[in-house]
């Protein structure tokens, strides 16, 4: 038995003798256990946080979908541009760099974008009163590391791809494309 259990018992002795109950009769005397509470919201925390952080993680993903899909619609719609820059001599490592840095810079400013709506839904909400026990939306620094980095490898994927595509179009077939058809 813990140290609170016992203190708790102990409470409930001390009162069972002066109002006739026994000790171990828990509904005879209700205490309402503050520690026992304090878990339970630790517990509901924590939960939120991992629910929370799985919703996060599937948002950057699917950003990292649009991102590509963006970018393969670029690269569709620039083949003809593609095509001439490989006619003339361009290598397909710098078409390949070129749209991957087009790629990581629109993941990069959507990521800036949503950090900084994050940072204000959290001011707004600390702007609500509040119980004293709640401390307010803090944004921690481990989970921007965790989600600034989430995002640089998914922009590095979202990016290859494309750019891949991109770099190994065929100047010839380029050439005759017509956009839109």
């Amino acid at each position: 038995m813990s140290q609170h259990e016992e203190c708790k018992f102990e409470v409930r002795k001390v009162l069972g003798r002066q109002h006739n109950f026994a000790p171990h009769d828990k509904e005879a005397c209700p205490i309402w256990d503050t520690v026992q509470e304090a878990q339970a919201f630790k517990t509901m925390t924590d939960g939120m946080k991992i629910f929370l952080g799985a919703v996060g993680i599937v948002t950057l993903l699917l950003g990292g979908i649009g991102v590509m899909n963006v970018m393969l619609v670029a690269v569709r719609e620039r083949t003809r541009e593609i095509g001439v820059r490989k006619a003339i001599g361009a290598p397909a490592g710098t078409i390949l760099r070129q749209f991957f840095i087009e790629a990581l810079i629109i993941a990069l400013l959507s990521g800036a974008i949503g950090l900084g709506i994050a940072f204000g839904f959290c001011a707004l909400v600390n702007l609500l009163p509040m119980p004293d026990f709640f401390a307010g939306l803090v944004p921690s620094w481990n989970a921007g590391l965790t989600a600034a980095g989430l995002l640089g490898a998914i922009a590095v994927g979202a990016a290859l791809y494309p750019a891949r595509r991109a770099a190994a179009v065929d100047p010839i077939e380029a050439l005759r494309y017509e956009a839109g058809g």
